[in-house]
């Protein structure tokens, strides 16, 4: 069976005091303390290991060569030591650590994107992990702890204990190619889309169980012909006019060939959402939670 040491760190840093000084003096003039106590917690630590550590003459102090290998060790475990216990103080600060967040792949192409880009670039010692879900999916790897923050379009009721903030005002939009028939309405009625066909986004990784809703309501099923996994992929189809589809505003700030954007008479809210666990965030998730939540009420004020 493997023994199991019990030396503590402190007894290292004593030891490698004389070490380095090659006399107990010294080694306890730089470790602010007495040399009996020193001389004490040497031999505490030789009787721990079972093997002298210094050869001791009257005026001169060597080393054993089991003391050299431990001098080389100790250094080597203290440096260790020293930047475990930093990188935890970070952790402590949020200035480093790990988040998992959840997200709909139309939010990066909101406020997010920048705010993300910033955080990034001023804590480039927390690692974001971005994992691409629905809605119910990041709900429920929420609730197994799976995920730290989960990102979504539209207002759901989180589960109990789960902390839910608007992030933003948003629209979903007709993306149509340009010689869509209805290209020249100002405001397009969600029911005369009834008749077309639609390019979307897996429901695994979109909106689109939602927008399925949506449309149900108005009182028709979209007849969806086509699913590509990248939004990009997803315009470029319309642009050679194999459907349309409904897209968060954002998607509206770039130029699209082929595509043209119209909002909808009824209003089909976009809102950004995030959603986490207050009690459970570690210090990096709450540095996160609010640079989200503070650029959203910049927008806020300046409207």
């Amino acid at each position: 069976m493997e023994r199991v040491y019990r030396t503590d760190l402190k007894l290292l840093r004593y030891f490698l005091a004389v070490a380095e000084e090659l006399h107990f003096g010294r080694a306890a003039a730089r470790l602010n303390m007495s040399q009996p106590p020193l001389s004490l917690h040497i031999k505490e630590l030789e009787s721990q290991l079972g093997t002298l550590l210094f050869i001791r003459h009257s005026r001169s102090v060597a080393l054993t060569h089991a003391g050299k290998v431990l001098m080389e060790e100790s250094r080597r475990l203290l440096a260790s030591a020293s930047q475990a216990l930093a990188r935890v103080e970070k952790i402590g600060r949020g200035e480093a650590g790990r988040i998992e967040m959840g997200i709909v792949g139309t939010a990066m192409w909101s406020e997010v994107r920048s705010v993300m880009r910033s955080f990034i670039k001023d804590h480039p010692n927390v690692d974001v992990v971005f994992r691409e879900k629905s809605p119910v999916m990041q709900m429920a790897l929420l609730e197994r702890r799976e995920l730290d923050i989960g990102i979504w379009r539209m207002a759901i009721e989180p589960t109990a204990g789960f902390t839910s903030l608007c992030l933003g005002k948003a629209s979903f939009l007709v993306a149509m190619p340009e010689d869509h028939p209805l290209v020249n309405q100002p405001a397009i009625a969600l029911a005369d889309l009834q008749n077309d066909y639609f390019v979307t986004m897996p429901t695994a990784h979109s909106d689109w169980a939602f927008l399925q809703r949506v449309c149900q309501q108005a009182g028709f099923t979209p007849l969806i012909v086509r699913e590509a996994v990248e939004p990009q992929t997803v315009l470029a189809m319309i642009s050679m006019g194999m459907g349309i589809t409904l897209a968060a505003d954002s998607y509206a700030q770039m130029q699209w060939p082929g595509v043209v954007f119209r909002p909808l008479r009824e209003r089909i809210p976009a809102d950004l959402y995030v959603v986490y666990d207050e009690k459970q965030a570690t210090p990096a998730v709450t540095h996160l939670i609010n640079a989200l939540v503070y650029r959203n009420s910049n927008r806020s004020n300046r409207r």
